[in-house]
Order: structure tokens, then C-alpha cells, then sequence
């Protein structure tokens, strides 16, 4: 396992205060009927790849962005979570991508850039999209079960909805958005403390 190359950065708290205004602002559009602030602001995945690198190991663990996440959403929703979308399968496989794309960023932990991070969220928001849509693909009737009918729930998705390649795209914006706000943050606090910053795309040994 790869060391974490800032044992002694402290947390910083600027990027803690845009984790935490972003977990309550989840907790709002989940639990508020009808809140239609930011709907396509959703950069959950950000959260959990980007939060990952930019807090030393002792700070916060991998593990604990795709928990923040499940208690945040049983707190503004409770039972009525398992119902959501296409039931728990979708539930579970949402949670363990988030925990899968947190793991990866921790072996990336002192061994990354700025350039590499922010690839690196993108590819695990298109491995969300592409993932959680086939399931839904599978799962709905409504679309016919072979290559065309997974290309239309990648693509168009059904008729009465926008277009399901949207929400790639309005997930992609969000989590480079954020995650470029996270590692600004992190780099101008760790300047004002003289600690170390995470390189544009020179990698520190």
C-alpha cells in the first residue's frame, strides 16, 4: 500500500467547509419536495474521488466518503432510500461504485496531479453512468433487451424523459467542477501553511 506523502499536511479547513456545504446541500435536495435550487448540481462523485485525495489518510479514510454518503441520504430520506429508482439493487451498486471510485483514489494518494485527479473523476463518472444505466437497461421493461435497447438507455433513454446522455454530461460538469474547486482550495490553504501541494502534472517523489 502506498504511503500517503503528506503525513503531517493538517486537514485544511477551507476544502472541509465546501465538503460539508455539499453534503448538506445533498441532504436538502433530498429531503425538500420540490427544491429545484442547482437540480443538475450533483457532484457526488467528486465527492467521494477527489474528497479522498485532497484529505490525508489519517484525517478521513477512503471508507468513510461512501458512508458519509449512505447516512446523509437515510437522514433526509429513511426507508423510502430502498425504494429509489430501480429498488435496491440500484440502491447497493450506487453506494459500492461510490466506495469502489473512493478505494481507487487511495492508492492514488502520493502518487497523483492536478491533471491525473481530475481524469481520474472523469473516467469514474462515466463508469457510474455507463454502470448504473445498463442496470436500468436490464431491469425496466420498457426497453427492449438487446444491443439496440441498451444504446437507446445509454443515449436517448425513453421518450417522456430528457435524454439520458445529459445526465453524463451534467454529471461530468459538476464533478470537474468541484473537484477543480476541492484541489484550488487545498492547493491555495496548503500555500498559506507552507505545506504541500498537489502539482499541476509533475508528480513529487
Amino acid at each position: 500500500m502506498k504511503s500517503d506523502s503528506r503525513p503531517t499536511t493538517p486537514l485544511l479547513w477551507v476544502p472541509l467547509l465546501l465538503v460539508l456545504l455539499a453534503l448538506g446541500f445533498r441532504w436538502m435536495k433530498l429531503s425538500a419536495e420540490g427544491m429545484t435550487l442547482l437540480p443538475n448540481f450533483a457532484p457526488w462523485m467528486a465527492l467521494a474521488f477527489t474528497g479522498t485525495l485532497v484529505f490525508p489518510r489519517k484525517s478521513i479514510p477512503w471508507w468513510a466518503w461512501p458512508l458519509m454518503l449512505v447516512v446523509i441520504d437515510f437522514a433526509a430520506m429513511g426507508a423510502q432510500l430502498w425504494s429509489l429508482a430501480d429498488g435496491r439493487a440500484e440502491v447497493f451498486l450506487t453506494y459500492g461504485i461510490y466506495a469502489a471510485a473512493a478505494w481507487a483514489a487511495n492508492q492514488m494518494r502520493g502518487n497523483t496531479s492536478i491533471l491525473k485527479s481530475l481524469l481520474g473523476v472523469a473516467t469514474c463518472s462515466i463508469v457510474f453512468y455507463v454502470v448504473t444505466n445498463t442496470l436500468c437497461w436490464w431491469v425496466k421493461p420498457y426497453y427492449a433487451k438487446d444491443l439496440m435497447g441498451l444504446v437507446q438507455a445509454l443515449t436517448t433513454g425513453l421518450p417522456e424523459y430528457p435524454a439520458t446522455w445529459t445526465f453524463l454530461r451534467n454529471s461530468l460538469l459538476s464533478d470537474l467542477g468541484f473537484s477543480a474547486l476541492l484541489l484550488a482550495a487545498f492547493n491555495a490553504e496548503a500555500k498559506v501553511r507552507s505545506a504541500p501541494a498537489i502539482r499541476w502534472t509533475a508528480v513529487a517523489a
